[in-house]
């Protein structure tokens, strides 16, 4: 019988990849280009949740498949936002790239970087399409991990922009994400003290955090904006998320599952937590609609658009796809024999 060999990429193996907003958008995109078209296969994450120190955790199983790309497998990835006070990330996990004609797994590799690049050039995506022209002010709440990404992205994808402002209830991480910003953007970068501070008047507004704060209120939002979030709609409080004039999500389906389970989530506290403040809002399009010119992203100066990506595994697939490709380019990796 003939050996089976599987690839396996730790997470310091994918940093050793240094992908590049470029490469990442050029995968997504791909990815969201056979979403629109129909050429993939994909269902709602199936999940469990160990409520453990956060009712909110999950760990959740991504199976997608891009049948142009030629491209398949699974993200096992769980989201938990108290890792933090542990020193630990808040997400982790494995992607396993398959073999289209056999089957066989042909790398496993760590997940939560190439997560958070993903999540950050969807977003940025969105961004370049539905962003009014000219826009200059990028405010982002949440200076973690994703937040991170999220700089580095929306500033590549929307050059017009010439004001970053950033929050986060860690003063640190602010200092932090600042200095790194300035190693790459040439503009105005300001360290906010506040929510209002950092939102007021923005023209692209990014948020991640962990969605248990609903820091965008519609005095926040002002017309014209496009507003961003990696939580859903839960960091949009009722009157903003409702206040939008259209409102765009990566994938139908998944967002509309996600509104059903967070009909019955609580807060520690036993209050309500749904997943869209005020139920989910129609949905104008999908991100990939608007990227391969089914649907118009912006058009009217005016317009307040909100995108709520809730993670496709398609584009983990995608991502993971460039991963292997470029590791086994660069010979990085440890082969393993499996069978």
């Amino acid at each position: 019988m003939q050996p089976i060999d599987v690839l396996l990429l730790s997470r310091d193996d994918v940093l050793a990849l240094d992908l590049s907003p470029s490469q990442v958008v050029a995968a997504v995109t791909r990815a969201l280009a056979e979403h629109a078209a129909g050429s993939y296969e994909m269902r709602p994450k199936i999940g469990v949740h160990p409520t453990g120190t956060d009712p909110a955790n999950f760990i959740h199983a991504m199976p997608g498949y891009l049948h142009e790309l030629d491209a398949c497998g699974l993200k096992w990835v769980g989201g938990f936002a108290k890792n933090g006070q542990r020193d630990l990330p808040n997400v982790t996990g494995v992607q396993i790239i398959n073999d289209t004609a056999t089957g066989v797994p042909l790398a496993i590799m760590d997940c939560g970087y190439l997560t958070g690049l993903r999540t950050a050039a969807v977003s940025a995506i969105a961004a370049r399409e539905c962003a009014r022209d000219g826009a200059e002010l990028l405010a982002v709440v949440g200076c973690g991990f994703e937040g991170t990404k999220h700089v580095r992205f929306l500033t590549e994808l929307v050059p017009s922009l010439r004001t970053v402002r950033l929050y986060d209830i860690r003063p640190e991480a602010v200092a932090r994400l600042a200095d790194e910003v300035a190693t790459y953007f040439d503009g105005e970068i300001v360290r906010c003290q506040g929510v209002a501070e950092c939102l007021h008047g923005a023209d692209v507004i990014s948020t991640c955090t962990d969605g248990s704060e609903q820091v965008v209120a519609p005095q926040l939002f002002k017309a014209g904006a496009f507003a961003v979030g990696i939580e859903g709609g839960c960091a949009f409080t009722a009157e903003a998320l409702q206040s939008a004039d259209k409102f765009v999500v990566d994938d139908v389906e998944l967002a509309e599952y996600f509104d059903r389970i967070g009909q019955d989530r609580v807060t520690e506290d036993g209050e309500p937590d749904p997943e869209f403040p005020g139920g989910m809002p129609e949905v104008y399009a999908t991100i990939g609609e608007i990227v391969t010119g089914r649907r118009t992203g912006r058009q009217g100066a005016d317009e307040r658009i909100v995108a709520t990506p809730i993670g496709m595994a398609i584009c983990d697939v995608a991502l993971a796809r460039l991963a292997y490709e470029t590791a086994l380019d660069l010979g990085i990796g440890t082969r393993v024999r499996m069978a």
